[in-house]
């Protein structure tokens, strides 16, 4: 894992995705969960995430928010401090969408594409398909 993250690190290309990589190895969360998180969820001061949801999309390609995939999935994670530093530069980037999209009632996601829509595993699988 350390090679693979210094790796992602390092590389001109894999670089802008560091973060997200390091906070997936360093949680155990899975790539739905991540991609479902909303600014709501992180818990910045008392440094923990609130896993209770994710996001997927369907065979129609729709947006939809289920509850995670085991009642053991919710749960809240502690950030340790490589991870909370990790969520406070993607906050820190991420730019505000001009159009605030609104999945099953669930807002801020931390990454969203040109039209606002939040990223989903598909959109992450590509982009780091090393």
């Amino acid at each position: 894992m350390r090679q693979f993250l210094k790796f992602v690190h390092d590389d001109n290309v894999y670089c802008k995705y560091y973060e997200v990589v390091y906070i997936l190895f360093h949680t155990g969360m899975r790539i739905s969960e991540f991609c479902g998180l909303t600014l709501k969820d992180l818990d910045m001061k008392n440094r923990i995430i609130n896993i209770d949801h994710q996001l997927q999309r369907t065979s129609d390609m729709r947006l939809v928010i289920e509850s995670t995939k085991t009642n053991v999935g919710t749960r809240k994670l502690p950030m340790s401090e490589g991870v909370f530093r990790c969520f406070q530069a993607i906050i820190e980037d991420r730019e505000a969408p001009r159009y605030e999209r609104v999945v099953d009632g669930y807002t801020g996601f931390l990454f969203t594409d040109r039209e606002g829509l939040p990223l989903v595993a598909m959109h992450w699988e590509h982009r780091l398909n090393i």
